[in-house]
């Protein structure tokens, strides 16, 4: 993504612009690119919203792994020099910590890549994001086959309580990162609000 601007982008873009377009010729979640196929078990879950700047979602992915209560100095330093930071994790012996972000660990091959039904739009380029011609079938949380509650089985958007559930009983010390944006606009969204509530109730740190 040549055109990225750290204070402009958000994640929704970045999914769109980047790891969409990154993932099409495997047709998988990035993670699964990333981490080479290898099955990784993340030890953290962040919640987050999709508007919020993708800078500011690394940066407090950033700061948890540092021991950093605020975001806002990791922020700066990944537009001024990441290299710091690098280093800074190297030390404290927190790089290759695993973190499980939606964006990344959802194959967006089966769900939104195919559609941009508001046209949202790039905020440097000004132009519409693009859409993936994978052939991959879409699921949707009404897609059937559905399961007793009426949920489609095969979509991957409305199982992360059951990740949160599965993931928690395996690791008592699976934690919840909560990544705020700026305007506290993930206290408004739905998703982000069951997450919090699902991780009080199982007392998720």
């Amino acid at each position: 993504m040549e055109h990225y601007v750290p204070a402009a982008h958000t994640t929704a873009d970045v999914v769109r612009q980047a790891i969409i377009p990154a993932s099409a010729s495997d047709q998988c979640a990035l993670a699964t690119i990333l981490m080479r196929g290898r099955a990784t078990v993340p030890s953290k879950m962040v919640t987050h919203n999709w508007g919020n700047l993708f800078r500011d979602l690394i940066a407090a992915v950033i700061a948890d792994a540092l021991g950093e209560q605020d975001y806002r100095l990791v922020a700066a330093l990944l537009e001024e020099d990441s290299e710091i930071l690098e280093r800074a994790l190297r030390q404290a012996g927190r790089l290759h910590d695993t973190y499980w972000i939606c964006a990344v660990a959802v194959n967006q091959h089966t769900g939104i890549c195919g559609a941009n039904p508001h046209f949202d739009r790039d905020p440097v380029l000004k132009e519409v994001h693009p859409t993936c011609s994978c052939s991959l079938p879409k699921h949707f949380n009404s897609t059937p086959p559905l399961s007793t509650c009426g949920a489609s089985i095969g979509c991957e958007m409305n199982k992360f309580t059951d990740m949160m559930m599965l993931l928690a009983s395996r690791d008592a010390g699976f934690a919840q990162v909560v990544a705020v944006d700026a305007h506290f606009d993930l206290f408004s969204r739905a998703w982000c609000v069951g997450e919090l509530a699902e991780a009080r109730r199982m007392g998720m740190p």
